[in-house]
């Protein structure tokens, strides 16, 4: 198993604040990095529910999580069906939910999915490949090259993505897309070389993740629901590691921070929108030098926190 290493552990500890015997949920429990922490200092009988839309991370949590035994609930689910699992599993009072929206190194490295470019694997994409969603491959023969420009451009904020898609375009004429590497073929013979650290894939390969899994829409519907179930004086810590998942949740936050949100013209109040939660974070927080220089898979990461009323 690929030793994954947790992004913003120490800060995430600090504003969560887990104290005995209280429960807390990891929505996104990968490798469990964050999950153990949060159980370690739970002790003696405080309780995580970990989720994981990924079959294969929910076992390797199994395995890393074993020791806490019936402490560790961990359910194979998207976040987005929050609710209903912290009613079936009667999982209450709940002080505090984490949700990190990363990839974890195993996911990256050993899923077989296709989410690295770095290794050559059937491009599928899907979080739980027992769902029939569209497949990145899916998209990448059979949508037509706009919608393809559009979605490498708005999910991936993918500078090329007029040349990436038209040499998509034009590879698939000849030959199916079946691969990371096909992918990443047509990926550097249509971009410019570019001195950064950055593969010339890593934008494209995020954008198609984020289009297979629904990921922006869903990050919206967990948000929601993540706020009706936490207790007075919960915490929220969210991790981003893309600038549009950070604006959905900033702009959330502000909206259900505050008790008005009807237009600045308006005289008077008329929508009765009540503030669910105050900011904690008033400014995203980054991980540190060191940290990044430890695990670069960091550099994108921005925390941000907020406490139910």
């Amino acid at each position: 198993m690929i030793m994954h290493k947790p992004v913003l552990v120490d800060e995430v500890m600090k504003f969560l604040d887990p104290k005995k015997n209280e429960n807390f949920v990891d929505c996104t429990v990968g490798g469990g990095g964050h999950a153990k922490k949060i159980l370690e200092m739970t002790k003696p009988d405080g309780k995580l529910l970990g989720l994981d839309w990924d079959p294969q991370a929910i076992e390797r949590a199994k395995t890393r999580l074993s020791s806490f035994k019936k402490r560790a609930i961990l359910v194979n689910s998207s976040y987005t069906a929050i609710k209903e699992i912290a009613e079936r599993e009667k999982f209450q009072p709940i002080a505090g939910v984490l949700l990190d929206l990363g990839l974890s190194s195993d996911q990256l490295q050993a899923s077989g999915r296709g989410f690295s470019f770095q290794t050559n694997e059937i491009l599928d994409m899907r979080f739980s490949p027992d769902d029939t969603q569209t497949q990145a491959k899916d998209i990448l023969n059979d949508w037509p090259e706009e919608k393809i420009r559009e979605i490498l451009w708005k999910n991936g904020d993918e500078k090329f993505a007029r040349r990436i898609a038209a040499g998509i375009i034009e590879y698939r004429k000849t030959k199916k897309i079946e691969t990371t590497l096909q992918l990443v073929d047509i990926i550097i013979h249509a971009v410019p070389r570019q001195k950064t650290r950055i593969h010339p894939a890593t934008q494209t390969f995020q954008a198609l993740r984020i289009a297979v899994n629904n990921e922006f829409n869903n990050i919206r519907i967990g948000l929601r629901d993540i706020l009706d179930i936490l207790e007075p004086g919960g915490k929220i810590s969210v991790i981003t590691f893309h600038s549009l998942e950070d604006r959905i949740v900033k702009h959330l936050f502000k909206r259900e921070s505050v008790d008005c949100v009807c237009e600045p013209e308006m005289p008077v109040c008329q929508c009765g929108h009540k503030a669910q939660i105050k900011l904690i974070t008033k400014k995203p927080i980054l991980p540190g030098a060191e940290e990044i220089s430890e695990n670069f898979r960091s550099r994108s990461a921005k925390l941000r926190v907020a406490e139910k009323i």
